[in-house]
């Protein structure tokens, strides 16, 4: 596979550089010209997708997501130019085009029939949008418009995604956080915002948290699955890009006020957004401002079950179960800003800035009940603990995350030349300020466990803190800082040769992409302080938690009393004298990575309905990365005067560069009917911490992550068939084939026992990751959508929007010790069934849509056997929103919106079904609200 893309980038070099249908000018052709301007709509609001058509040359351009298209290379005379839109009625034009001039014309397109029955602003209209783009793109691509978003209700951008056929979400209180793309994990998909890959707020990974961004927010979603050579390549399942909000034609201004209620929080949450667009000194400077505020108290109701396997028998048992009941309030608020300014017809500079910041206050009541394996000895542990915060953090522990990105660029055109540059910040982070923990804990017991090994087991007993021999096990407080810090630049150059039915495109260009990682967390225990102070004062100062009305089970997990957290919050830790924590220190790292990429794209047109595009892209990775390790002197280093800390592991570096061939075809069997073909080559770099060689414990937990600096990104070689017929109904049914074949794909390996260093310590769980092999991934994604007015004239008022992608994977020559000769793995990551599906309404005003997302379950961890591994349970989600919307200059908008109907469980589960591992809980989510937009 490696010398065939090898072959195929030598192949498209040498096309390229050797094309003979290269320019049919000569240096005596008069100085030809060029004609641009943007396409909107009736009410100008800008049409992306629309094809531009030169008929006297037979070629033309597509509008761009801003509605913009530029005809280039045009010799002096007179063009007779189409443009069409799905759902618009086509418009004529007769250009003139003077010597070396360009000639600027904005084009004002009219809703055909399929929109004049329809109000504006509805379904139809993002239908019209969304599906338009996906028409004209050389690519597999699912594009998704501000206006579909708004239509399913949908708070943050990764829940939004989930409706997009071959898209699977993992969940984090209740709500989207991490998207998967054709069955690969999200460590495998890229996250875009304008183009521009979105740094990590977490410590450890490069996934991006979807949630931190909420869907009012963005103008379009491109899902692409089949990316080309001036598109980074670190995209094995796809690349999501994320397109702000961009200046508007004429003034726009929309405003939403909302609230909602959660059954497990019981309490109101308050949603708000603005958006205000102009433009300014004679149409030359375009702004476009937006705010999005929402404050949701949720929370959730969740079980946890940890299980070991005897080495002799097979046996898997029981060991650890968690009752949990969480309080969060989740306050999201997002920033952008665009600019554009035209300083003449041929150079535009522009603007582009979003900052999204999401506060989660959350309280966690957790009673753990441990070693139940040695129950019968009476030496089972029970631990009842208190998560909150500092008073100024509302007596709950504060996660903060926050993520921008600032770019500035310009569009320019010298002659037939067209350049295009841009320089961008992006800035993610994660700070936890005085996390504390009160942690209670009661030895030597022998508890009763029931129902072991199934959905819902429990322990009948009743354990409280009124009972028994309690001790202060831990009081903590810890700082957490994590930041990621990314600076690119890139320029891009596009050059016509031909204007006629092979119509021909070179482009080129360069990208240097800098990035910084920091993670730092220092703890302290000031148990004995408190113990030697206060005693057991804590006493008096308990809380009941446990809700009455708690999901899970059928009633056996019962309430019980903790520290509250108002008392953990007055508790005066920064007069009190702390012990360091070190070995909580241990995962600290500072990493840097430098990305420098070229590439090479050429577009041919083989006449009317044949398109090729042939590409090379090479990125060569530069990395240097520090850790640090706990360090416990022994009894004779004490001695000597040696003391307990954490030392640097020294800088490493390390360096690799890829060559990255690409081959697209597009058939356009007629205007309605769209083959597609691609062969591609993409790769995964490893994560950080798991290049950072140093040993990161969790002696709580008895667990240690350990680094490997020898792992090698993964490579991927993609093939994709695909076909597509739209209707002129607005609406379309499409299926594709895709293989992928993925080499040193990277696994995490676990083992227990002792590890060298650490001869103290016996562990639950060692964890590194490997490259664990190579994997087949194969799949077929199906979609439709359509209204029925094809059946009856009077049912137009009534859609469906459906898909569903099948996936199969296979995993070869398996390096994880233990499980080399297992067959018929699976890839992690990857469920073999997703499926969307939507029914909607909408006449005179009136919308509403019943929603329904299914996927089916996947290996989440692989674990030291089978009978270990995590799976992440099935989904099954049911949304109902309704809205009305009146008026004409000014519309108004009156919403309702229900989540989660049939109440679905984040659930993992160990080894087989019944054996759960976590059942987390949200509850039903309702919302209501008032829209305005003129």
């Amino acid at each position: 596979m490696r010398r065939f893309a090898k072959a195929t980038g030598l192949l498209l070099l040498s096309t390229v550089l050797c094309n003979p249908m290269f320019a049919d000018n000569n240096s005596e052709d008069p100085a030809v010209g060029v004609i641009r301007g943007r396409v909107v709509d009736s009410e100008k609001r800008i049409l992306p997708g629309a094809t531009i058509f030169i008929e006297n040359l037979k070629t033309g351009v597509v509008s761009d997501a801003n509605g913009f298209y530029t005809l280039t290379n045009l010799k002096p005379g007179t063009y007779k130019v189409k443009v069409s839109y799905v759902g618009y009625e086509p418009i004529y034009l007769t250009l003139n085009v003077p010597e070396g001039k360009t000639v600027e014309r904005d084009i004002t397109m009219n809703e055909g029939l399929e929109l004049h029955e329809v109000v504006v602003g509805g379904v139809f209209q993002g239908q019209s949008r969304a599906i338009n783009q996906q028409k004209n793109k050389i690519g597999v691509v699912n594009v998704v418009s501000a206006d579909q978003v708004g239509k399913f209700p949908d708070s943050n951008i990764g829940d939004a995604l989930k409706r997009i056929s071959g898209i699977n979400v993992q969940y984090d209180q209740g709500e989207a956080r991490f998207g998967q793309v054709r069955g690969t994990s999200p460590d495998l998909t890229s996250v875009t915002i304008n183009g521009n890959r979105l740094p990590s707020a977490e410590g450890d990974v490069r996934n991006v948290q979807l949630d931190l961004i909420p869907s009012d927010m963005i103008q379009t979603i491109e899902v692409n699955k089949v990316v080309t050579a001036d598109m980074d390549a670190d995209a094995i399942g796809g690349s999501i890009n994320l397109i702000t909000k961009n200046t508007p034609y004429k003034r726009t201004f929309n405003a939403t006020l909302g609230s909602g209620y959660n059954w497990i929080s019981e309490d109101p949450q308050v949603n708000f957004g603005l958006t205000y667009g102009d433009r300014f000194f004679n149409d030359k400077l375009g702004v476009m401002a937006a705010i999005s505020y929402q404050n949701a108290p949720i929370g959730s109701d969740d079980v946890e079950f940890e299980y070991d396997r005897d080495e002799d028998t097979g046996e898997v048992y029981m060991t650890d179960a968690e009752t949990r009941q969480y309080y969060v309030t989740r306050q999201r608020q997002s920033y952008s800003l665009s600019l554009d300014y035209d300083i003449n017809p041929n150079h535009k500079l522009f603007f582009k800035g979003i900052y999204n910041r999401r506060h989660d206050w959350e309280n966690r009541y957790r009673i753990s009940y441990k070693d139940l394996d040695k129950s019968a000895d009476g030496e089972a542990e029970v631990e009842i603990e208190t998560k909150g915060g500092a008073h100024d953090k509302h007596d709950a522990r504060l996660e903060l995350q926050q993520t921008m990105d600032f770019s500035i660029g310009g569009e320019h055109l010298f002659g037939n030349l067209m350049m295009d540059w841009g320089a961008s910040y992006a800035r993610a982070s994660e700070d936890r300020p005085q996390e504390r923990y009160f942690n209670l804990k009661q030895e030597g017991l022998t508890l009763d466990v029931v129902n072991p090994g199934t959905e819902f087991p429990y322990i009948s007993d009743n354990i409280t803190v009124h009972e028994g021999t309690w001790e202060v096990d831990a009081l903590t407080e810890s700082e957490e800082d994590i930041h990621e810090v990314d600076a690119k630049f890139h320029v891009d150059f596009e050059l016509p040769f031909r204007k006629d039915e092979f119509s021909n495109t070179l482009k080129f260009g360069a990208k240097y992409a800098h990035k910084d990682k920091h993670k730092n967390i220092e703890q302290y225990d000031y148990k004995e302080s408190y113990t030697d102070t206060y005693g057991s004062e804590y006493m008096q100062h308990l809380a009941t938690q446990i809700r009455e009305d708690y999901i899970p089970g059928d009633g056996q997990y019962r309430p019980n009393d903790f520290v509250s957290k108002g008392y953990l919050a007055d508790l005066p830790l920064s007069s009190m004298e702390g012990e360091r924590n070190w070995e909580e220190s241990s995962g600290n790292f500072d990493a840097s990575e430098n990305v420098t990429s070229a590439y090479v794209r050429f577009d041919q047109h083989l006449g009317r309905r044949h398109q090729l595009v042939l590409g090379v892209r090479l990125e060569a990775t530069r990395l240097e990365y520090e850790g640090w390790n706990w360090f416990k002197p022994t009894k004779e280093q004490e001695d000597a005067g040696m003391t307990e800390g954490i030392e640097s592991t020294g800088k490493r570096k390390n360096n690799y560069i890829n060559v990255l061939p690409s081959v697209l075809y597009k058939f356009d069997v007629s205007d309605d009917f769209k083959l597609r073909a691609s062969f591609t080559n993409t790769l995964a770099r490893p994560d950080y911490s798991d290049l950072v060689p140093n040993v990161a414990l969790n002696l709580d937990d008895g667990e240690v992550s350990i680094g490997n600096p020898d792992l090698t990104p993964a490579i991927s070689y993609n093939f994709d068939l695909s076909a597509d017929y739209y209707f002129k109904s607005i609406g379309l049914v499409s299926a594709g084939l895709f293989y992928k074949r993925i080499n040193d794909f990277i696994v995490e390996q676990r083992s227990s026992g002792a590890y060298e260093g650490y001869p103290d310590f016996d562990f639950d769980e060692i964890k590194t990751s490997i490259n664990g092999g190579d994997a087949d991934l194969f799949g077929v994604e199906v979609s439709y959508q359509r209204d029925f007015g094809f059946i009856a004239p009077a049912l137009k008022c009534i859609g469906f929007y459906g898909n569903y992608t099948y996936t199969y994977s296979k995993v070869n020559n398996f390096n994880f010790e233990g499980r080399e000769n297992e067959k018929d793995l699976r890839m992690p990551g990857s469920p073999e069934h997703l499926a969307n599906a939507s029914l909607y309404f909408e006449k005179n005003g009136w919308n509403a849509r019943l929603s329904y997302n299914f996927a089916s379950e996947f290996i989440d961890e692989m674990g030291e056997h089978a009978a270990l591994d995590r799976y992440y349970d099935s989904v099954n989600y049911l949304d109902l929103n309704a809205s009305y919307t009146f008026g004409k200059k000014v519309k108004c908008t009156v919403y309702a919106e229900a989540n989660n109907l049939l109440n679905q469980p984040l659930r993992y589960y160990q080894g087989t079904k019944d054996r759960t591992m976590q059942a987390e809980y949200y509850g039903v989510k309702v919302n209501a609200g008032f829209k305005i937009a003129f």
